[in-house]
């Protein structure tokens, strides 16, 4: 009967689950907080900062969007093998 057989697959998992989430959360705090920096130096540029972050963490949300949609193709196609 022994234990649980699937240690490599499990890790594969947990792996590409960590890439499609932590990685972009990653990006987006370290964006966030220099752009509270950013607002802090330069209030007057207020537009101007959220503006060019926005367009950083738009790129980096649809990016981790395509990773899930691209881990749940993978699962639900690895399901129906």
């Amino acid at each position: 009967m022994g234990g649980f057989r699937h240690w490599f697959q499990g890790l594969e998992m947990i792996g590409m689950f960590f890439v499609a989430v932590a990685v972009p959360c990653f990006f987006i705090a370290l964006w966030g907080s220099k752009m509270i920096n950013d607002l802090g130096n330069h209030p007057s540029k207020s537009a101007q900062i959220q503006a060019s972050a926005g367009w950083k963490i738009l790129l980096v949300e649809i990016a981790s969007f395509v990773l899930l949609i691209g881990l749940y193709a993978f699962l639900y196609n690895l399901q129906n093998e």
